[in-house]
């Protein structure tokens, strides 16, 4: 049966006053994040984590990634270090062009070129290479003295050599090899220095040199290259608000719930009417045995069968209000008996429609308690013989387990008193195989680790009222329920 009441009651031991004095002050000092920035962070998360699991598949992130891998290549690196290091300024280039001018310069190459091209030089040349002083030599070889003057045609050959030896060709031609500009000239005809300028010159005036140079002297060669072209593409896809985000997580642990859990059961009361697909408005057990909703002895409220459930701005509300209805009363004399009730109040559970044997459960319920009612959000079997509360609030403020053995109920609790009220909580269930875990707002405050239910459970939602009251109507306000389990 339907056991709340029954153990409402219990006087508060002193591990519950200290406990209550640690949640004052975590409340009080901070301890206790507020609820607006924990919801605020988890949907901003959830939206990134659906955004990062878009990317994770797009082209756009292979892209990416394959231009990540290339342009963080250590040769990618090298090679793009070497070419913006690549200048003339201490090239070989600049240091053959250097020892061309330099060659260019020296005053014996200058001479030697300007004799090269000289009409004295090319006159010279035609003289040695000609017959025109053939005469002149032949004359000189067999002329070693003058003649006797007697002998008429010595002395007229005598006579021709002295006038070719004065002519101009013979006067040039026996005095330019002892000129400056010939003695250079043939020092420097077969010297080193020459051939290594004319080696130079045909080197640095070749258009491959010159392209060469012109490339050297290019401050923007490496902006030129497909490598540049990969890297600003990869900057540009870096710099994306999707890539940013990728990288942001990527290797971060703060998608690791989602990555782990299942939303399997989730209600944020924002459809205007309640979900019948969800929830059901009569009690599981009452539905079970006798069809229809009853309340317990102790209790002052009939269960008005959803006509006490509200939903408004996307929050449920169970009312509580001084109303006369007519209901049943479970009496252990006389069984059920019909009875006019001077309250009026709800009840949701999920029995029949949705259950689970381990998991997490969580809710963000307003704590609001009023010591005439109890708030009741809780996990049940359906023997209703253990029950997980998520929270009471009202008469006694507390988490934990409750657990009936022949009639008795043993209690595993954590007080409540101490927090705030009037405000939104996260309410927080952790459920895996021989723990229980309670949070409020991510802080956790009470666990267990012995005689942990197995069996499925299902969710209970209710407001009784435990002792006469005016301070009506009053509303036990949720904004939203939601149920994970681990991911297969």
């Amino acid at each position: 049966m339907f056991f709340i009441i029954n153990f409402r009651f219990h006087k508060p031991r002193r591990k519950r006053i200290d406990m209550s004095l640690k949640l004052f002050l975590l409340n009080a000092l901070g301890g206790i994040k507020a609820t607006s920035k924990i919801e605020s962070e988890k949907e901003i998360l959830w939206k990134d984590y659906q955004a990062f699991t878009a990317v994770e598949s797009s082209d756009e992130l292979k892209e990416f990634l394959k231009l990540q891998e290339q342009v963080q290549a250590d040769s990618f690196q090298k090679q793009k270090k070497e070419l913006k290091g690549l200048i003339f300024k201490g090239s070989p280039e600049e240091r053959q062009l250097k020892q061309y001018n330099r060659l260019k310069r020296k005053k014996t190459l200058r001479n030697y070129y300007q004799t090269l091209t000289s009409s004295d030089l090319k006159r010279y040349e035609e003289l040695k290479s000609s017959n025109k002083l053939d005469r002149y030599f032949e004359l000189k070889e067999s002329m070693s003295h003058k003649p006797d003057k007697n002998d008429e045609k010595a002395m007229e050959e005598w006579r021709e050599f002295q006038s070719l030896k004065k002519s101009d060709d013979v006067n040039f031609f026996h005095k330019y090899p002892r000129s400056k500009a010939y003695r250079n000239y043939l020092h420097v005809k077969d010297s080193e220095d020459l051939r290594e300028f004319e080696s130079l010159q045909k080197h640095v005036e070749a258009d491959e040199f010159k392209q060469r140079k012109a490339y050297l002297d290019d401050p923007k060669k490496w902006e030129k290259t497909e490598q540049y072209k990969a890297e600003k593409q990869y900057e540009s896809l870096k710099n994306k608000q999707t890539i940013q985000l990728y990288l942001k997580y990527k290797d971060s642990n703060l998608f690791d719930f989602f990555k782990s859990w299942d939303l399997v059961f989730e209600d944020r009361f924002d459809q205007g009417t309640l979900d019948e697909s969800k929830w059901k408005t009569v009690l599981y057990w009452a539905a079970e045995t006798v069809g229809h909703n009853f309340s317990q002895e102790g209790d002052l409220q009939a269960y008005n069968d959803g006509k006490n459930v509200h939903l408004k701005d996307a929050r449920l509300k169970l009312q509580v209000k001084k109303d006369k209805v007519n209901s049943f009363l479970w009496n252990s004399t006389f069984g059920f008996v019909e009875k006019e009730f001077d309250y009026s109040s709800d009840t949701l559970t999920t029995g029949g429609l949705f259950e689970a044997d381990h998991g997490i459960l969580e809710a963000k319920i307003k704590y609001n308690p009023n010591k005439s009612l109890q708030d009741v959000f809780f996990l049940s079997d359906s023997e209703n013989k253990q029950r997980i509360n998520l929270l009471e609030a009202g008469a006694i403020n507390r988490i934990g387990l409750l657990r009936m053995n022949n009639e008795t109920a043993h209690h595993e609790t954590f007080s409540l008193a101490g927090l705030a009220t009037g405000k939104f909580y996260i309410f927080r269930l952790e459920w895996e195989k021989g723990k229980l875990s309670w949070k409020i707002n991510d802080r956790e405050l009470f666990t267990i680790n012995s005689q942990v239910p197995d069996s499925p459970m299902f969710i209970n939602l209710a407001s009784l009222v435990v002792h006469e009251t005016r301070t009506l109507p009053h509303s036990f306000e949720v904004d939203w329920v939601r149920f994970y389990q681990p991911k297969n």
